[in-house]
């Protein structure tokens, strides 16, 4: 090999392995987003996740409503909820599909965003809620969670996907998702203790499927997010 070539080699494999270091270092120091962090997300802009113009978002949603598609057989979900709807991007498509839909969230901006985007909707309720602290509602036949669990810490988790469960109905049927994120913190959340502390998706998908209660029907995984439906088998 030429030394040009090896060198540019060694560097390119030192580059990977600084990303490397500093996407370790990054989910080993990492925290629960705040309550006022979001807050603060939101003000400084709309759309702040690229719900509206991200491809791999859209790609999310239709893989979302495929699920539900499903699971409801032509028929619309009585009674659902979904939980930290933001600005009511996926909310405008549950809607469709659900004959009473409650949306809630923690942050009232994003709250009234989401009401503005779903006005065309009679049939949808929007109200401050806080997944950590506030007793469930229900009980609901569809519960939808997505991109929340997976920037909770491991205990808000447990009592999170208890809470949530709680507030199924006999057969209802829950969806949850989460980002995969980039390659590098995929590897990382796979090892033993990204497993322990619950990082990352699949770490999070597992302990949900291992609650008694719930059956698997279906999951799905896009480029950047996994998606899965679980049913009350209780």
């Amino acid at each position: 090999m030429k030394p040009f070539a090896s060198a540019l080699i060694g560097i390119t494999t030192l580059r990977k392995a600084w990303h490397f270091a500093f996407v370790l270092r990054d989910e080993l120091l990492r925290r629960p987003v705040t309550q006022s962090r979001y807050a603060e997300i939101f003000t400084d802009r709309t759309d702040p996740f690229g719900y509206e113009v991200k491809p791999f978002e859209f790609e999310k949603f239709e893989a979302a409503i495929e699920l539900l598609d499903v699971a409801r057989n032509g028929a619309c979900f009585e009674r659902a909820w979904e939980i930290g709807c933001a600005e009511g991007v996926l909310t405008a498509r549950l809607a469709r599909i659900c004959e009473r839909l409650s949306a809630v969230d923690f942050i009232p901006l994003v709250l009234e965003r989401a009401r503005v985007r779903c006005q065309e909707f009679s049939n949808i309720s929007f109200s401050k809620w806080d997944l950590k602290s506030d007793p469930a509602p229900g009980p609901f036949d569809l519960i939808v969670i997505t991109d929340v669990l997976g920037s909770m810490a491991r205990g808000d988790i447990r009592r999170a996907r208890d809470k949530v469960v709680s507030a199924l109905t006999p057969g209802g049927y829950l969806l949850y998702g989460d980002c995969l994120g980039e390659l590098n913190r995929r590897r990382i959340q796979a090892n033993w203790w990204g497993r322990l502390l619950r990082r990352g998706p699949r770490n999070i998908h597992r302990f949900v499927a291992a609650h008694p209660a719930l059956v698997e029907i279906a999951r799905r995984e896009t480029p950047m997010h996994l998606l899965a439906l679980f049913r009350n088998g209780q």
